[in-house]
C-alpha cells in the first residue's frame, strides 16, 4: 500500500479525505491542526479542558466513513439546549478521551468510523495558542480572533495583514503524526484557512524536519478562493510560497482550480471580500495541474470536488 499524509484543518481536508478513499491500495494518516479556539472544541476546551483538535479530527474521522447513516448522526448539531453548538462527534470522542486518554479514544472512533487501515491524529498533544502579528505590529492571539479578524469594523487590509503566525508556546509535534510523514510516499497539503488551519499544522517543532527528511513526493492543493483578513488580494504564488517557507521544501505538484464559477455565487461571495484565486498555468509554473476543482452546491457555497480530487490523485499515482 502506499502511503499517504494529508495535512490541514477543516472542510478542505474533508474534502479531500473522501476523495482519497475511494482509491484503491493507499494507507491515509490525516493530520490535523491543534490550536480551534472556536465553536464546540473551544467550548470543551476552555469548560472542559478538552484539545483544541476535537472538531477538525472528528471531522475528517467522519469523512473517511463508509456508512452514510452513522455519518449524518455523528455530524448532527445540537440546536438549543445546554448542547446547542455541539455536535454528537465531538461529545462522543470528548467522552472517550476523558475516560480511556487520547490514544484510546482515537482507536475507538477509528473503529466507529470504520477506518480499517486508516488513521487521523492530531499534530500535536500539547497545549498551545495561535497568534498573529500583523503589519501594523499588534498581536492577535487564539485561532478564533484571527479566523474573524476582518469583522473588526476598523479593520483594513492594508494595515492589518498577518505578517506572521506563530505558536505560543512553543510545542512539539506528536511522535505518530511526525513519523507518518518520514514514512510516508506522498504528503498532501490540503486547501483550507491559509493562517488558521493549513500553516498551524505546520508549526509544530518536528514537522518541518520531518518533511524534510521524508523522500515523498508533495501534492499542494491551493484554495479556490481568497478569504477576508487572511489572504486579501492574494496570488497562487503568494499561496505556495507561505506554505512551502513553512515546508522547507518545494511542492512537487500544484492542483488548482480552472474551473468557471457562476457569477451570482461570486457576488454573493464579494459581498464578504471574497474572491477567486487566479488559476495558477503550467507555462507560470510546470509543476501546475489545472482541474475543475470548483463544485457549487445548490446554495451557492463553493467547496473542492472530491470527484476531481480522485481522478488527479489517481493520475499523479499510477505516473509515479
Amino acid at each position: 500500500m502506499k502511503k499517504i499524509v494529508t495535512i490541514g484543518g477543516g472542510s478542505g481536508h474533508a474534502q479531500v479525505l473522501k476523495a482519497l478513499k475511494e482509491i484503491k491500495g493507499i494507507r491515509i494518516t490525516g493530520i490535523c491542526p491543534s490550536t480551534d479556539s472556536g465553536g464546540s472544541t473551544g467550548t470543551l476546551r476552555r469548560e472542559y479542558d478538552g484539545g483544541g483538535y476535537v472538531g477538525d479530527l472528528t471531522k475528517c474521522m467522519v469523512a473517511l466513513c463508509d456508512d452514510d447513516v452513522l455519518a449524518r448522526a455523528l455530524v448532527f448539531r445540537h440546536q438549543d439546549g445546554s448542547l446547542r453548538g455541539h455536535s454528537v462527534k465531538n461529545m462522543r470522542f470528548h467522552a472517550l478521551e476523558e475516560t480511556g486518554g487520547l490514544e484510546a479514544a482515537l482507536r475507538e472512533m477509528e473503529k466507529i468510523c470504520g477506518l480499517g487501515v486508516h488513521k487521523i491524529l492530531p499534530v500535536t498533544n500539547e497545549k498551545t495558542e495561535l497568534c498573529a502579528r500583523l503589519t501594523i505590529g499588534n498581536t492577535v492571539l487564539g485561532e478564533t480572533n484571527i479566523d474573524t479578524l476582518a469583522k473588526n469594523p476598523l479593520w483594513n487590509p492594508s494595515v492589518h495583514a498577518i505578517a506572521d503566525i506563530y505558536l505560543k508556546p512553543e510545542v512539539r509535534a506528536s511522535r505518530l503524526a511526525a513519523r507518518a510523514i518520514e514514512e510516508s510516499e506522498y504528503v498532501i497539503i490540503c486547501p483550507g484557512d491559509l493562517y488558521s488551519s493549513i500553516i498551524p499544522t505546520l508549526l509544530p517543532r518536528g514537522i518541518k524536519t520531518a518533511i524534510q527528511k521524508s523522500t515523498s513526493k508533495i501534492i499542494l492543493i491551493i484554495n479556490i478562493m481568497t478569504k477576508r483578513g487572511e489572504t486579501d488580494n492574494y496570488t497562487a504564488v503568494d499561496f505556495i510560497e507561505s506554505i512551502e517557507k513553512r515546508l522547507g521544501r518545494k511542492a512537487d505538484y500544484v492542483m488548482c482550480n480552472n474551473a468557471s464559477i457562476p457569477s451570482e455565487t461570486l457576488v454573493k461571495y464579494s459581498l464578504e471580500s471574497k474572491a477567486v484565486l487566479p488559476a495558477l498555468r503550467r507555462a507560470d509554473d510546470p509543476r501546475a495541474i489545472p482541474v475543475p476543482l470548483a463544485l457549487v452546491t445548490d446554495d451557492g457555497q463553493v467547496y473542492s470536488n472530491p470527484d476531481v480530487i480522485k481522478k488527479a490523485i489517481k493520475n499523479i499515482l499510477a505516473k509515479d
